[in-house]
Order: C-alpha cells, then sequence, then structure tokens
C-alpha cells in the first residue's frame, strides 16, 4: 500500500470510534417536500395567468402580486481548485471519472472559449466575487492579503440585499482580500466550518499537517459534500431563494492524500506506488460524487428546475501533477511561473446549467470568463447589477437571444504574464521577453510566433494592452499585503475563518470573530484533545 495510505490506515481506529454520524432527513420527508413545494409553484402561476387573463381582458385595472422570493432562482457556483480543461471527459478527457460533471453538461452549455479572468488562485477567486479585474485594486499575481475595496459591494453581498440565503462551503479556498474580509465578513450568512486537521500526516509535500483528513476522521471533500447537501435540503423550500459558493479544496497539486477507496474505483487490481496521475484521477472522482450529490439533492428537493448551476475552475493544472490542459499547454506553477504565460492556464472547462431556461447539451463558443458570473447572478436574481462590473451577463448570449460579441477582448497581468485575448488572436509577453502573437485556433500548443508576419495586429493588441493597463490604479504593479503579522491568519495572508464542526452563522460570528482562542484552527484542535481527556 502507497505510504500515504499507510498514514491513513494507521489511525483508523481511532478514526472509526470517533468518526460522526450526519443526520439527514428521511428521503419520504424529502420527496413530500419536493411535491408540495412543485404543487405550490404551479398553482401559483396558474393563478396569476388566469388574473392576467382576465385583467386585460375585461379591461380591468387589477393589481396582480409580484413574485415572491421564494419564485426567484437559487444559484450555485462550483469553483473548482487547479482543475485543468482537458481533466473533464465532457471537454475531451480519454480517462476522466467525472460522471457528474459530465451530466451537468448534457444538461446545460459548455462554454469553450470561457477565461478565468486572473489566475493563480486568490486573484482567480477575487475576480469571481468582484466581477472586475483585480489589478483595478492592486491584485496582479498571487496577491494574498490584499484587501478588495471596501466601496464596492462582493457578489454575497450583493445577493444578500437582495434577499438571498447566501452560504459557502469550503473556507479554505475562500482565498479573498485581507486577514478581517473572511466570508462572513463580506456577505456570507453561512458557512460550513473547516474541522481541524491531522497534523503531520501528508507526505506528499505539506508534512505540517494534514489537508484533508481531520481530527474526527472525515475526508474534507466528504465533509463538504455533507454541508452542500445540508445546505440546499434547509434552505430549497425556505421563504428565500438561495446562493450556494461551493470552493473545494480539491483537485489541488501538489495532490492531497485521498481515502483508499477512490484509488480502488479506479484501479481494483493496482499494486505498487501510485503515480500523480492517479492520485489525480481518484481525487477528481471523490469531487465528482460529491458534485452529484449536490445534483441529487436539487432533484429531491424540488429546486433543480428554478437553480443556475456554474462550475468552472480557478486556473489550470499543474503540469508536474499530470493534469491535462489538452489540447492547449501551461498551466501552474513552473520556474518562475514559466507555465502561466499559456492558455492551458486560463481556458476553463466551465458549463452553465439552468434548466427550461438554457438549451440542453449544447456549446457556446463566444468568449466568455469568470467576470461574468457576477453579472449573470444580478440578471437571475432580477436586480441591477453594480456600476464597478466589468463582466456581462450570459444569459442571453447562452439562449441564443443575443449573438457572441466578436469585438470582446480579455487582459491579463500576472507573475510576469502579459496577455491580450481578441478573436483568433493571442499576445503574450513573458518576463519582458518581447511581445509574441499566436492563432490560438490554428495553434492551439503555441508554437508559432507570428509577430513578425502580422505585425499590425500584434501592434494593435499591444497598444490595447497600454491602455487598459493605464486605467489601473497607481503603482499598475502587484501591491504589498499588510506586514502586520495577524495571528492565524498566515501572518495576514489569509483571512480569517472558524474552525470546528458544524454551521457558522454570520450573526454568531459577529459575537466571536475578535477572539481566535473561539475558532482558530489551534484552539479547535486543543478542544478536541481536551475532550478526549474527559
Amino acid at each position: 500500500m502507497d505510504r500515504n495510505c499507510q498514514s491513513l490506515a494507521g489511525l483508523e481506529p481511532l478514526l472509526e470510534l470517533l468518526r460522526p454520524k450526519l443526520i439527514l432527513q428521511s428521503q419520504e420527508v424529502l420527496l413530500s417536500q419536493a411535491s408540495s413545494h412543485l404543487f405550490k409553484q404551479q398553482a401559483y402561476m396558474i393563478y396569476r395567468f388566469i388574473i392576467l387573463f382576465f385583467a386585460f381582458g375585461l379591461g380591468l385595472h387589477a393589481e396582480v402580486t409580484a413574485p415572491t422570493d421564494s419564485d426567484r432562482p437559487n444559484i450555485v457556483i462550483i469553483y473548482v481548485d487547479d482543475l485543468a480543461r482537458g481533466d473533464v471527459g465532457a471537454f475531451g478527457c480519454p480517462d476522466p471519472g467525472t460522471e457528474n460533471i459530465d451530466r451537468l453538461a448534457e444538461q446545460g452549455v459548455m462554454l469553450t472559449n470561457a477565461y478565468t479572468n486572473n489566475a493563480p488562485c486568490c486573484p482567480s477567486r477575487t475576480a469571481v466575487m468582484m466581477g472586475m479585474y483585480t489589478q483595478r485594486f492592486g491584485k496582479y499575481g498571487l496577491s494574498r492579503g490584499v484587501p478588495i475595496p471596501e466601496d464596492k459591494p462582493t457578489m454575497a453581498e450583493t445577493l444578500r440585499d437582495a434577499g438571498y440565503m447566501t452560504g459557502i462551503v469550503g473556507l479554505e479556498k475562500w482565498d479573498i482580500g485581507k486577514w478581517d474580509q473572511g466570508a462572513l465578513d463580506e456577505g456570507f450568512m453561512e458557512a460550513g466550518m473547516q474541522p481541524p486537521r491531522v497534523p503531520k500526516l501528508n507526505e506528499q509535500g505539506y508534512g505540517h499537517r494534514s489537508w484533508q483528513l481531520d481530527l474526527y476522521g472525515q475526508y474534507g471533500t466528504e465533509v463538504e459534500g455533507n454541508y452542500c447537501v445540508d445546505f440546499i435540503q434547509r434552505h430549497a423550500d425556505g421563504d428565500k431563494p438561495f446562493f450556494l459558493y461551493y470552493v473545494p479544496l480539491a483537485v489541488h497539486t501538489p495532490l492531497f492524500e485521498v481515502p483508499q477507496k477512490y484509488l480502488d474505483m479506479l484501479y481494483p487490481d493496482h499494486v505498487g506506488k501510485y503515480k500523480p496521475r492517479q492520485y489525480l484521477r481518484a481525487n477528481l472522482l471523490c469531487l465528482d460524487i460529491q458534485i452529484g450529490r449536490i445534483l441529487q439533492a436539487l432533484d429531491e428537493t424540488g429546486a433543480a428546475d428554478n437553480t443556475l448551476v456554474i462550475f468552472s475552475s480557478d486556473n489550470g493544472g499543474d503540469p508536474a501533477g499530470q493534469h491535462r490542459p489538452d489540447p492547449y499547454r501551461g498551466g501552474k506553477r513552473g520556474k518562475n511561473r514559466y507555465n502561466l504565460q499559456w492558455e492551458g492556464n486560463y481556458r476553463m472547462p466551465t458549463i452553465f446549467s439552468f434548466p427550461g431556461r438554457l438549451p440542453e447539451g449544447t456549446s457556446y463558443e463566444g468568449m466568455s470568463g469568470t467576470l461574468d458570473f457576477y453579472a449573470t447572478a444580478a440578471a437571475i436574481a432580477d436586480i441591477e447589477a453594480p456600476d464597478h462590473l466589468d463582466g456581462k451577463n450570459m444569459l442571453p448570449l447562452l439562449t441564443g437571444e443575443q449573438a457572441p460579441d466578436p469585438e470582446r477582448i480579455f487582459f491579463w497581468n500576472t507573475h510576469g504574464s502579459e496577455i491580450v485575448r481578441w478573436k483568433q488572436w493571442r499576445l503574450v509577453q513573458f518576463r519582458d521577453q518581447g511581445w509574441r502573437l499566436y492563432d490560438i485556433e490554428e495553434d492551439p500548443s503555441e508554437t508559432r510566433n507570428l509577430a513578425d508576419r502580422y505585425p499590425e495586429i500584434a501592434a494593435q493588441l499591444e497598444a490595447r494592452y497600454t491602455d487598459w493597463l493605464s486605467q489601473m490604479e497607481e503603482p499598475r504593479k502587484p501591491v504589498r499585503p499588510p506586514e502586520a503579522l495577524i495571528p492565524h491568519t498566515n501572518g495576514g495572508h489569509h483571512a480569517r475563518r472558524p474552525f470546528g464542526r458544524g454551521w457558522m452563522t454570520v450573526e454568531r460570528w459577529n459575537q466571536i470573530k475578535d477572539d481566535p482562542s473561539q475558532w482558530s484552527e489551534t484552539a479547535a484542535r486543543k478542544r478536541f484533545f481536551e475532550a478526549l481527556e474527559l
């Protein structure tokens, strides 16, 4: 057995003793609630139609009640870590293990020309929550600890203020803003707490602690799945629509420990040490199963037909971890962040699914980006989008009501890579080594520099990049995070977040957030071992 799995197996007696039982409502109750919810929705729609028919037919000035909050669509965003485009079956992977992600693609629209508008982790996630180029406020590279603007609402704040119940699962990957700009400080009303992790377990490169196995014997991705299902079950038939933001730690590279059962599902006859690709597939299989549970919970609660699901990834995978950016090249890491200059680090496996509102089993080839998630969510919620957004509402484009904008253009500036994407062209410069021009449609692996053949196009795109950069705030380069060593926040580079079991509400968080002994991982681990001694 692999050493990593042996480490897990050695703790099995203790872990089995401590393993929690997640108590959920019975299947019969869920189906009853789902049927009741659907009946009420259909009856209400018929009632409104009859009133409107007679009001207009008889010339009456009848006042028709506007849809209630609970009639507005729900929103689920699943934003995976380090998943390359070619890791997903629907996007061409020959050995995916992504049955449920592929099913989501069959039920919705695959965006084949979709981008993360900054990379890697932190600025990518910030672009989702802010709906704008993060360079506007100093986030160029990884930029952990650099604050987000206080005068511009996050997506969660906008949806909360519009009457949505907002919840986040995966606090490790909130990864936005400075130390006091955590998810519960920036618009989320509930957060699934992260249990304290087993120290000094992981032998995959993080020797100080396990990243996925916690002290209660739970595997992190499975815990996240439990949280997501519970959130949907509690709020699907509530008096508010819900927004669930699921940001799993999987399938982060370097890869984390993974329960043996997932390796056995994929490689039942395997003998010897597992390779990085096998670990990746097992991690992805576990995540895919949780996504299947989310889709099942939406179905069983009757919420599926009234829920927009967006699936994407924050950046490309690490080629050293055997991710597949195919047919492109690049991803995360590399010497001096070399891999970040290529298309494979930015073009993401993105899916929009909204039964009855978006066509099923189709593709959208126009350019789109993570900047668009916020504007689309605002449109779904039937509210005016904030003025600061750089993105656009994708719904009329995905339904075919509007044609793609052939002139749409995107810009990047991160870790020494400066990039422009327009039409079929990709202009890129890495660490001031000179601009290169590629036809990404004819040359997806970016091996033929066409800058000398098409100097006018290269010059035009360089000028547009310079103009875009001039719109950014001074000093137009990465801003340093705060120097203060804030306890329990990795020196101020991560936002504070609560560790423990169960849900943390914003009301409770506001009471304890200034006291790390109430929420830090160190304190949660201490309480765990103190309880063992009782």
